[in-house]
């Protein structure tokens, strides 16, 4: 029988365990890759001066809390000839020292249906803020919220002006999504100083071809808005663009 040195006789023990025993080394799992329709863009890359607070995105909303598609993203999305026109507009305002603050831009169609799974229940927190003097069934019979829209479509912002030296937000009269009759673009029960904001911002909005809805002062949409597509995707502010016709 062959001798062999303890220590020679432990080491060979050592390797073998270590031989059978180390850990394995996995590649990381790939990031899913997310898409949004060709069509679309981030508006901050095409109109980097226009700010966005997506309020759907958090509680500040008349739901009072984050809604459906809105739970991965900040950025705003539209489609690109809107988001073409909030540039031009972006840009006419800022020789006047303001500037544009988008609060929802594309809107899911799952957040429409959000919407009114949430009409049909017994929360009624956000009532005294935003719809004081209506009731939920009345939200959508005076038509301040319909089943489809055209944020759907991307090509709907929902907006105000802001003074570009201060940050802040000019005097509207009424906070978003206030649903009232007091938010009518031409209330008569707002100040001359309010009413002239709105049509401030009206103007700047109808000269690059979008258009107000007179329920709503800080609703626009494209005027010429051509073909168009009710989108789903939920919003995610890592997208690639990809046409939808060569998935």
């Amino acid at each position: 029988m062959k001798f062999y040195p303890i220590f020679v006789l432990c080491g060979v023990l050592v390797l073998g365990q270590c031989r059978h025993h180390a850990p394995s080394v996995h590649a990381a799992a790939p990031v899913p890759v997310v898409y949004m329709p060709g069509e679309m863009c981030y508006l901050d890359e095409v109109a980097p001066l226009v700010r966005v607070d997506l309020k759907y995105c958090g509680n500040d909303n008349f739901v009072g809390r984050p809604i459906a598609g809105y739970t991965e993203g900040h950025r705003a999305v539209l489609r690109k000839d809107t988001a073409l026109a909030m540039k031009q507009a972006s840009e006419n305002l800022a020789k006047e020292g303001l500037g544009l603050l988008v609060w929802d831009a594309y809107r899911p169609a799952r957040a429409m249906k959000d919407f009114y799974a949430w009409s049909e229940t017994s929360d009624d927190r956000t009532k005294s803020e935003f719809y004081p003097n209506i009731t939920k069934k009345e939200i959508y019979e005076n038509r301040y919220i319909g089943l489809m829209s055209e944020h759907s479509w991307g090509v709907a912002v929902d907006l105000t002006l802001v003074d570009l030296k201060t940050g802040k937000e000019l005097d509207m009269g009424g906070r978003h999504d206030l649903l009232d009759i007091v938010s009518a673009t031409n209330s008569p029960l707002i100040t001359a100083k309010q009413r002239a904001n709105r049509l401030k911002l009206k103007a700047a909005m109808e000269s690059v071809g979008l258009r107000n809805y007179s329920k709503e002062w800080w609703h626009y949409f494209l005027s010429e808005r051509g073909v168009c597509r009710n989108y789903d995707f939920p919003l995610n502010d890592n997208m690639q663009q990809r046409d939808v016709a060569n998935p």
